[in-house]
């Protein structure tokens, strides 16, 4: 079986970012969505970690517990910059 190197920072981002979109006042278009997810994977850690497929969910969701309120608090901190400065046209 393959060992993977992934940077769990990144999937804990996205699954959070998926979660709160709907609640977070901001475009919610792709391009929004990657801007808010670059500005909070720039500012957090990369929490890199060697796995095969089967252990990635178990690291992820030990990792994403104690993880959590800085990686909210940082999406929308993201989400009011993007509000603020969008990469589109308003017509989006």
């Amino acid at each position: 079986m393959a060992v993977l190197l992934q940077n769990m920072t990144e999937k804990i981002v996205l699954k959070r970012l998926d979660n709160l979109i709907s609640s977070i006042d901001c475009c919610k278009c792709d391009q929004c969505r990657m801007d808010i997810a670059s500005y909070a994977l720039n500012r957090l850690p990369a929490k890199y970690v060697a796995t095969t497929q089967g252990e990635l969910l178990s690291k992820l969701d030990t990792l994403e517990a104690q993880f959590d309120a800085t990686v909210t608090t940082t999406i929308i901190k993201g989400a009011m910059v993007v509000k603020t400065h969008p990469h589109h046209k308003d017509d989006q």
